[in-house]
């Protein structure tokens, strides 16, 4: 994160997005001027594709708030492809081990955290974030609402 003249990091943090892919994270930052988050963009929560940045003056944020939901759609899709996988799988087939991943992923994924950000016109822009991230989020989003208390009031 660059640095603005008399910018300070208060706290920053890497977060895992997926449980199963690690190496899928969102980064987020909070400064004493302005909140900073990156929230990837991946193809059925497989493959990464790129990133979108949120960038928001704290004078600008009226609340951060965390969420947890639980997706139906990927829980039903990564069952199916499971249900599929596994006979196969004991059949010696390929593509058993290929359904199984495919319905893993999105099966371990069904549950997530989100960090929501609140703008003073009350447009939401959530941040999708691994559910095993809860606490971490939590803190998090604790320390914003913190920090626009005492820096912006």
């Amino acid at each position: 994160m660059s640095e603005i003249k008399n910018e300070r990091v208060i706290m920053e943090g890497t977060y895992c997005t997926n449980v199963v892919l690690r190496w899928l994270t969102t980064d987020l930052a909070l400064t004493n001027k302005r909140f900073k988050g990156y929230d990837r963009n991946t193809l059925f929560s497989l493959l990464p594709l790129g990133k979108n940045e949120v960038t928001m003056p704290l004078k600008s944020i009226a609340s951060v708030s965390t969420s947890t939901k639980f997706h139906l759609k990927r829980f039903a899709i990564g069952l199916v492809f499971t249900l599929i996988g596994i006979p196969e799988l004991f059949n010696f087939n390929l593509f058993g081990l290929l359904f199984l991943v495919l319905g893993i992923v999105p099966l371990f994924n069904s549950s997530t955290s989100a960090l929501i950000v609140t703008n003073n016109a009350g447009h939401s822009i959530p941040i999708q974030i691994s559910i095993l991230e809860k606490g971490n989020l939590q803190e998090f989003a604790n320390k914003v609402n913190d920090t626009i208390a005492e820096e912006v009031a």
